[in-house]
């Protein structure tokens, strides 16, 4: 009989855990999210095109390449000088990403979504300067 209640433990301590996480989740309200209002063509999207990236280790060893496709959110008075300065941008990105690890995964296979997404932020920013680049979204990544 003890060694029933030794495996009837496991199962009936996850089934309280979860249940009470449940219980949470609907009993306490979930806190407000405050966000900057943002106006109607307040907002522009810029791409860069498809950026070829290699994915590198921490050794420098290349273990693929990547299809990028960032996108720059800038303010409606900067896009026309952010497109005239795209070609900056880029070669700004591919001299940084070449020198740069991005690999991640047990197999080095996989892009480091974030670290690439701040290298794109950390180019941009010194080539059109401070408050210039609200946001990236990365809208395309793929293997070529």
């Amino acid at each position: 009989m003890a060694k029933l209640g030794k495996i009837l433990l496991f199962p009936l301590g996850l089934l309280a855990g979860a249940g009470g996480g449940t219980a949470v989740t609907f009993l306490v309200p979930a806190a407000p999210v405050e966000r900057a209002p943002v106006t109607a063509g307040d907002a522009r999207f810029v791409t860069l095109g498809a950026l070829l990236i290699p994915l590198t280790i921490a050794d420098g060893q290349l273990t693929a390449f990547v299809t990028v496709e960032p996108q720059l959110e800038v303010g409606e008075e900067d896009q026309e000088g952010v497109t005239a300065r795209l070609p900056l941008i880029i070669h700004a990105v591919n001299v940084r990403t070449y020198g740069a690890p991005l690999a991640a995964g047990p197999d080095g296979r996989l892009p480091d979504v974030k670290r690439i997404k701040a290298i794109v932020v950390e180019e941009a920013t010194k080539v059109l300067g401070r408050g210039v680049v609200r946001s990236v979204a990365i809208t395309r990544l793929a293997s070529p």
